[in-house]
This record gives structure tokens, sequence and C-alpha cells, in this order.
């Protein structure tokens, strides 16, 4: 498949944390560290763009392979102590709380949706970018934002991926910026390789012309065209 790749920002634990400026103060308090990982790599791209942030109607697709883990586990332990949930809380934990909070930040009233996929979540969120660009005529632009952060304690016996925290903001166009390949190729005893964003952070900093990463079953390959 091909699409161009217009812009792309990431954050990584040796970054600052965001600050969020732009963000009112009451609304930042109310935000999760996901979903700040993901509004700083998203207004990161809105800042390297000329149009203002209420013109800025683009269809986002976001990834995430635990989603607001530690949210949905509070509201766990409140269950097993018989305690009452917040309605509200248990709303900001469903898997599109994040980009739903993005979007009524930036007024953005396009399309959106989200993607969890394991450990390929990034990938599997691309690919659908990827296919929306080749067979709707009337979309020239894909926001992808994929973030993810270790899981709770508990959990960390059966998942260590992500190991760091990580946000990433793809924007995918049909015929702007840098034309990319991409592909996934079978491999039926292929294992998922583990932090597959930070392997693909050489290949968008252009110190590799092609990266090929071990997805489920498969090879995920980026290739500048």
């Amino acid at each position: 498949m091909e699409f161009f790749l217009t812009d792309w920002a990431v954050w990584t634990p040796d970054l600052a944390a965001p600050e969020l400026a732009q963000v009112p103060a009451m609304t930042r308090r109310r935000l999760s560290k996901l979903t700040k990982l993901t509004f700083d790599v998203a207004l990161q791209l809105q800042a390297s763009d000329n149009t203002p942030a209420a013109q800025q109607q683009l269809s986002t697709i976001f990834a995430s392979r635990h989603g607001d883990l530690h949210k949905t586990l509070g509201l766990l332990q409140q269950v097993a102590q018989q305690e009452e949930l917040s309605p509200t809380q248990f709303a900001l934990s469903v898997h599109n709380a994040i980009i739903g909070q993005l979007s009524l930040f930036s007024q953005n009233r396009a399309d959106s949706n989200a993607i969890a996929a394991g450990a390929d979540s990034l990938h599997y969120a691309v690919l659908e970018a990827a296919a929306r660009l080749q067979t709707e005529a009337d979309l020239d632009q894909v926001l992808v934002l994929y973030a993810d952060e270790p899981v709770p304690q508990v959990y960390q016996s059966f998942c260590h991926d992500p190991a760091q925290p990580v946000a990433l903001a793809l924007l995918l166009s049909r015929s702007q910026g840098e034309k990319v390949c991409f592909s996934r190729h079978s491999a039926p005893a292929q294992l998922a390789s583990e932090q597959q964003t930070l392997q693909l952070l050489p290949w968008l900093q252009q110190q590799c012309h092609a990266v090929s990463i071990a997805g489920r079953q498969c090879q995920w390959q980026w290739q500048r065209g």
C-alpha cells in the first residue's frame, strides 16, 4: 500500500513531561497521563500547521494496546469493594474516550475511531488509515494517534509491553509529503515484537531507508518511495 507521510510527532520518557499550555488548567487536571501524552503529540502537529485549531477537521484513528488500563483497574477495585462507580470515571475509561476528549477540545467534528490490536495496534491503525485513503475519494488526510504505557503492577506478570510510556502521531495523506510503501507480509510462526513504536523511530528520523518490524504472524515493512 502507498500513502504519503505529511508530518509526525513523538513523545518518549527522555523528553520533558507534557505541559499542554494550550489546554485550560481545569481541563488539563482532568486528563489522565495517557490522555496527556496523546494530546501532546496531536498538538505538536497542530502547532506545526498554520490552520487554526477550530478549522482542523481531520479523520482520526486512535490506537492503544491497553488504553487507560490504570483507570479501568481503579474501577475494578471499586467493584471488588462493592463501592458505587462514578459514571464519569467509567465513561472516561472506555477505549475511545481519549480521542473523544481530544475531538471536543480541538473542535474536530470529523469521524474518529479507536483500535486495540495487541502489540500490533499501531500498525493496524496505519493499515486502516492507508486503506481509507485508497478507497475514500473525498478523504485527503488521516491522523493516526498511538499511545500506551506500562500495565499496572498487578498485570506485569502477564504483559511487559510496552516497557515505557510512548505516544506517536502520524499525519498521513493521499498526496502531500514523503511517499511511503507500507506492507504486511504473512509469517504464521512469527511472534510480535515489543515496543514497535520505538523500532519505527529510526526510520521516521531518516536514519534508514526501510525497516521491517515483527508482528503477530506477520512482518510489517516500511519503505520510502
